[in-house]
């Protein structure tokens, strides 16, 4: 009877030890991710691909019959035969020819199983011949659709520069000085630069 007694005392605090840990683990486990983070999810892999200079396959992102109005990147058909059809690379997203990028999104709304996305990019050069860094913008707009699977995929996409408006100038602007001289203008004189720049 005793040992029956013991018994039964052990599987209850084994049973109590088991929902504490259970209900530790449901009380941190991570919520189900909302639409809208779904789908910032998917803008933000899509100029994560197409900000290398041979965009990483972003039409992966892109749903059954979807339209990309541009500004476009090349595909590589690699045909050996023909010189057109191997290169070069060209791409002309804002998010691969800057030499740092960013972008806000201004509007995001879901509807059912339709989302649109406003998205203000922002493109940072540096002009070595003023010693300054300078922006280019772009307005893209992106329509996503939920699959049956539940992934969003970009249904339409389309992308056009633009001029900066007062209210979006970049204030400060970074200071890409150095990196330029790491980079692009690598085999220019930052100080020779200078000088010129100093009697422009």
């Amino acid at each position: 009877m005793l040992m029956l007694v013991r018994t039964i005392a052990v599987l209850a605090a084994l049973l109590a030890m088991a929902t504490t840990a259970f209900a530790q683990i449901s009380s941190t486990a991570p919520s189900p991710a909302t639409p809208e983070d779904q789908v910032r999810a998917v803008i933000a892999d899509w100029y994560a691909r197409v900000s290398k200079p041979e965009a990483d396959h972003p039409w992966v992102l892109m749903a059954p019959g979807a339209i990309d109005g541009g500004p476009g990147y090349s595909v590589h058909v690699g045909n050996p035969k023909s010189a057109a059809l191997t290169g070069p690379w060209v791409n002309y997203e804002l998010a691969s020819k800057a030499l740092k990028f960013r972008y806000d999104i201004d509007r995001l709304k879901v509807e059912g199983s339709l989302a649109r996305v406003d998205v203000w990019e922002r493109g940072y050069f540096y002009a070595h011949a003023a010693q300054a860094t300078y922006e280019n913008a772009a307005d893209a707009m992106f329509i996503l659709e939920r699959q049956g699977d539940g992934r969003w995929l970009i249904l339409a996409h389309e992308a056009s520069s633009q001029g900066v408006p007062p209210n979006k100038i970049t204030d400060p602007m970074p200071d890409l000085r150095d990196f330029y001289y790491s980079t692009e203008g690598k085999g220019r004189s930052p100080e020779d630069d200078a000088k010129k720049a100093a009697t422009f």
